[in-house]
């Protein structure tokens, strides 16, 4: 039997992904402000806004960690001119583990607030080392060497760790202002800064 060949693809096919992702990161970010609770109004003179405040703020964390990965993936395909058959397969896979940051929006509402933080955080670093590994070697496919923060992986668990254990003494209030560093982070060393060629 024949063996057979990884498929290489250059430009075309590396538009279409541009633009799939463009696409598919529109309606993530549509459906997570779907998602948000309009407040309820108790006795006809107060509005309970603690389930909207908690799904606002997990809107923000959710929100900017798509528009980070929208910008790592806007360089990421501007720096490449080819990708194999593989690397597209397991790209789909991350665009699939993406499409469910709506649907952890939607699980905050009546979960217990650490065991969600816990999975949310988990879910995060699962997707972004998934991410920052299928990069890597697509780099590596390319020829293409870049220097990296060497920090940012214990930054990421130092804050993770922190939104964990505030879940557990003060519940999802106090972790979430936690969680929201990370993706300010993200976002900012995504926009700001940019990954040097060695």
């Amino acid at each position: 039997m024949k063996k057979r060949k990884i498929a290489c693809y250059e430009k075309h096919m590396i538009e279409t992904l541009k633009t799939f992702t463009d696409a598919i990161m529109s309606i993530i970010a549509t459906l997570m402000v779907l998602e948000i609770p309009v407040p309820h109004l108790l006795n006809g003179q107060h509005y309970a806004l603690q389930e909207t405040f908690n799904a606002l703020v997990i809107f923000f964390v959710s929100f900017l960690v798509v528009l980070s990965y929208y910008f790592d993936m806007t360089k990421f395909f501007h720096r490449i001119h080819k990708i194999s058959g593989l690397h597209v397969f397991l790209y789909v896979i991350f665009l699939m583990l993406l499409s469910l940051f709506p649907f952890m929006t939607q699980v905050n509402i009546g979960t217990h607030p650490t065991l969600f933080t816990i999975v949310y955080v988990i879910y995060i670093v699962v997707v972004s080392r998934f991410i920052s590994m299928l990069c890597q070697k697509v780099y590596q496919f390319n020829g293409i060497t870049l220097k990296r923060n060497r920090h940012s992986a214990w930054d990421l668990l130092l804050m993770a760790t922190l939104a964990i254990v505030l879940s557990f003494f003060v519940g999802s209030n106090g972790s979430s202002f936690v969680l929201l560093y990370l993706p300010i982070r993200s976002l900012i060393s995504s926009v700001v800064f940019d990954d040097e060629n060695e």
